[in-house]
């Protein structure tokens, strides 16, 4: 996270998640208060009324007691490093951000820095075979250890076995919960969550105390999806959670992939349907970073498993050309603004203060010429 917060905004953050509005109107009522839950709180029934969307019983409910911060909720934040990813924040995932109902913040127990934005999805059956778990700890394991994050869900099976992959290739892994940061659910991953914390995060939109309720599942979908650069389902029966999240993951614009399965086993019968539909097959680690171009990306750490990548590449996302002389001037700003980590094209065009049209036309000579690489949800990254 890029900046500590004080007690008492998270406890503001707190406060308008209990009141368990859209996360659309939510981030209406923060733009018009400076992005501050404790102005948006504070401000008279008369400042909110034509806010889009606000209705009286969004009033009834923010003053009802009910749903004001419990005392159990402020002393689990004395005892606990909690922060809030605001939509605002640099460290908060660019993709997530791009879809229509992005959470206008997230709460978040561990580390999330730009360092996870370069991720990937992975997901599936809880009541996953062997065959299933273990093919997505394999590929979570050696995606992690190329230096992708993992994302899921924190549930059992398939989920569990993506976390422990990533976990032992030494990566990343961020787990996207369907209920409060201090609901352990499944109760069987209290010892997991504890490991995710200490090599990413657990993240949730939900106030604490928010228990596992079924329509939560759909809503956090959105966010494991959202902020992936890529979806990769492993073992889903006909009617799976894992369905609705490739559904997302195909109207957010990311790739979907899915692990083939055994056309006479039930699990697959959902995932074997999503390749009928125009998928993309995965057989191994090497399909995964050719969907996503990027079998660019710096390898983390020395691995058995050779997919073609160069060895000697720095592992420095810093990018230098090599030779100044024969590029434009713009082109020159660009490389000196992208690193190895995805940056929206609308984050570069502000950065060098260029409209988004004339950076595009760049950066397609650019990837011509191969000095960038395009990513899902039009990020860009260099190539070393």
């Amino acid at each position: 996270m890029a900046e500590t917060q004080s007690p008492e905004e998270i406890t503001a953050w707190m406060a308008l998640a209990n009141l368990q509005f859209s996360s659309r109107l939510q981030t209406a009522l923060l733009q018009r208060f400076q992005n501050s839950p404790q102005l948006a709180l504070a401000a008279s029934d008369a400042e909110r009324e034509d806010i889009p969307g606000w209705l009286s019983r969004h009033t009834t409910r923010l003053h009802d007691p009910t749903f004001a911060v419990t005392a159990k909720q402020r002393h689990w934040l004395q005892e606990h490093p909690i922060q809030v990813l605001r939509l605002q924040d640099s460290d908060f995932p660019p993709l997530l951000r791009e879809i229509p109902d992005s959470p206008p913040y997230l709460f978040v127990y561990g580390e999330y820095t730009t360092q996870h934005h370069l991720s990937v999805a992975v997901v599936g059956s809880r009541r996953a075979t062997p065959y299933g778990r273990g093919i997505a700890e394999k590929l979570a394991r050696e995606l992690a250890e190329k230096g992708v994050t993992i994302v899921s869900g924190g549930a059992a099976g398939i989920d569990t076995s993506a976390h422990r992959g990533a976990l032992a290739g030494a990566g990343q892994t961020i787990a996207v919960l369907g209920c409060g940061l201090d609901v352990c659910y499944p109760p069987d991953n209290a010892n997991l969550f504890k490991q995710i914390r200490t090599q990413g995060a657990l993240m949730s939109e939900y106030p604490l105390g928010a228990q596992p309720e079924h329509w939560r599942f759909p809503q956090r979908n959105r966010i494991v999806s959202g902020m992936s650069q890529g979806l990769i389902i492993v073992e889903a029966p006909k009617s799976s959670g894992a369905l609705i999240t490739a559904r997302l993951a195909a109207e957010q614009g990311h790739p979907l992939m899915v692990v083939p399965g055994n056309i006479d086993r039930p699990l697959s019968i959902g995932s074997n349907e999503l390749l009928r539909e125009g998928a993309v097959p995965i057989l191994g680690t090497e399909d995964v970073l050719y969907t996503l171009n990027l079998l660019s990306v710096p390898t983390k750490k020395p691995t058995q498993m050779q997919l073609g990548f160069d060895e000697s590449v720095p592992s420095s996302p810093a990018f230098t050309p090599p030779n100044t002389a024969d590029l434009s001037p713009i082109t020159i700003q660009i490389l000196e603004r992208l690193s190895t980590t995805p940056k929206h094209i609308e984050t570069l065009a502000q950065e060098c203060g260029i409209e988004s049209a004339q950076i595009g036309v760049e950066l397609t000579l650019m990837e011509l010429s191969g000095l960038v690489s395009r990513l899902p949800g039009n990020s860009w990254i260099c190539v070393p």
